[in-house]
């Protein structure tokens, strides 16, 4: 058996890597080349979605580059085409990674009662914008006119946990807990934006009025307010079944 082939042309770096490694010795007693594990790129392609992530949500897609994001994450251009193949895959992958975790939102069916799932819904909605502003920022982008990528969103993330929410205000509007003239679609939207922009304009909220958006005592206060004007003002505090009210 001829011993293994070296190529001659390997560069200077493999044969970095591969100096100090100490050759083993097969069963058959030959000498066998040493094994060297190639380098992981794990950090490199975390590190451009990071970016990506950022510049998407800042710049928009039309404003982002991969060339710009290449630089931004210390990495060769040609590894961002690697890793995501063109500006469109990449923008793709930073919204999977952005709004992966909007289905969890919505899905849960252990909240109780529909006043209680309402209420839920939304702090976990809160709790999920203050955690990803890049979210809001994305929405606000690309939901302001219509375009492949709006599309992409909203197959893919955005509709059917709309229809959710919709879906359990209704529930509480058939409870009696939500008057039945209130807009269900509507709802949405205000809570949408409602429970988004402070996240979305941290350095305003600090600089106008010195509020710290991203502290937990903030966020907290923030939700307790949301809970506070939600009870008083969208719940009724007896529940009258729908039925009910309809056969005065």
């Amino acid at each position: 058996m001829s011993p293994h082939p070296l190529n001659p042309n390997r560069t200077a770096a493999a044969k970095l890597r591969t100096r100090g490694a100490r050759p083993v010795r097969s069963s058959a007693g030959l000498r066998a080349q040493p094994t060297v594990s190639p380098p992981m790129d794990h950090d490199g392609r975390d590190r451009i979605l990071s970016v990506a992530i950022r510049s998407f949500s800042d710049l928009g897609y039309e404003g982002t580059t991969t060339a710009g994001i290449a630089r931004d994450a210390d990495v060769t251009q040609p590894l961002v085409h690697h890793h995501f193949g063109s500006k469109e895959g990449l923008w793709r992958a930073a919204m999977d990674a952005v709004f992966s975790n909007v289905g969890p939102i919505v899905t849960d069916r252990t909240d109780g009662s529909p006043r209680d799932r309402v209420l839920a819904i939304i702090e976990r909605f809160v709790r999920f914008v203050a955690a990803h502003p890049a979210a809001t920022r994305v929405m606000a982008r690309e939901g302001a006119a219509p375009s492949p990528r709006l599309t992409y969103l909203v197959d893919r993330y955005l509709r059917e946990p709309f229809q959710q929410v919709v879906g359990a205000v209704q529930e509480a509007q058939h409870a009696g807990l939500i008057a039945t003239d209130v807009r269900s679609d509507l709802l949405l939207f205000l809570v949408l934006g409602a429970g988004s922009h402070m996240f979305d304009v941290t350095a305003l909220a600090q600089e106008s009025l010195g509020i710290d958006v991203n502290a937990a005592s903030t966020q907290e206060e923030f939700l307790e307010l949301i809970r506070a004007l939600l009870g008083q003002g969208l719940f009724r505090e007896t529940a009258k079944p729908r039925k009910a009210q309809e056969h005065r």
